[in-house]
């Protein structure tokens, strides 16, 4: 079996997006901005996990320690199943990267997603780097979100499941009229066509204001939808 988390050093140039997040006994003495952080989605080559890589970048003028607090999260239970701190430093212009591979969840499960998980690094110049772990504290602050999320995925579900109970009912497979059953179903889910596209709209304007949360490290990575 595949480890779940692996750490690698790297040299190759990448594009990257920065976002701050320091030691607590540094943070007022030296500004590490000049490392990059980036989390990176691979392409999907297994069922079972999906793969992200979480890259650092020093571009700091000489050599950084780095921590991080890595946390999956349970996308049903909301629960930590999981932490990982992998730890190390890095060389000026030099690069680090974490793989991850995030879990599928059970099958059978409504519009089944993997794994998430929150991550936070903390940085030093001197010593080994400290780091904050944030599951707790970010997931009550994306509360009111995540709750407004799973009641739109519950009241999905169960207009997916009347949807089908209807076709059931009012489309025979068997007997005399039993040829029109293509042409049945058809009307009907055009009849709820308006609804149904609701409850998409609402799960992408959900997802999109958690992906957008400051600070960034209370922003939920992964849980990527695992496809029918």
């Amino acid at each position: 079996m595949k480890p779940s988390i692996r750490i690698f050093v790297i040299t190759a140039a990448l594009c990257a997006a920065p976002w701050i997040s320091v030691a607590p006994a540094e943070a007022e003495e030296v500004d590490f901005s000049c490392v990059r952080e980036w989390v990176r989605g691979k392409t999907q080559l297994y069922e079972s996990f999906k793969e992200y890589d979480v890259i650092l970048h020093n571009q700091c003028p000489g050599e950084v320690y780095w921590k991080m607090c890595i946390e999956r999260i349970d996308p049903w239970t909301r629960e930590v199943v999981e932490v990982h701190t992998p730890a190390g430093y890095l060389e000026e212009e030099k690069k680090s990267r974490v793989n991850l591979q995030m879990k599928k969840g059970p099958d059978g499960r409504f519009r089944n997603r993997f794994q998430e998980f929150y991550v936070n690094v903390g940085y030093s110049i001197r010593t080994a780097a400290q780091v904050d772990c944030v599951a707790s504290r970010c997931e009550q602050q994306n509360g009111a979100v995540l709750r407004e999320l799973r009641a739109n995925e519950d009241a999905w579900e169960a207009a997916e499941k009347a949807l089908t109970a209807r076709i059931e009912r009012e489309c025979p497979d068997s007997g005399w009229d039993s040829v029109d059953r293509g042409a049945c179903a058809a009307e009907i889910h055009q009849s709820v066509e308006e609804e149904m596209a609701q409850y998409g709209q609402t799960d992408q304007r959900l997802r999109e204001q958690l992906a957008a949360v400051i600070p960034e490290h209370c922003r939920i990575r992964a849980g990527a939808r695992v496809e029918d």
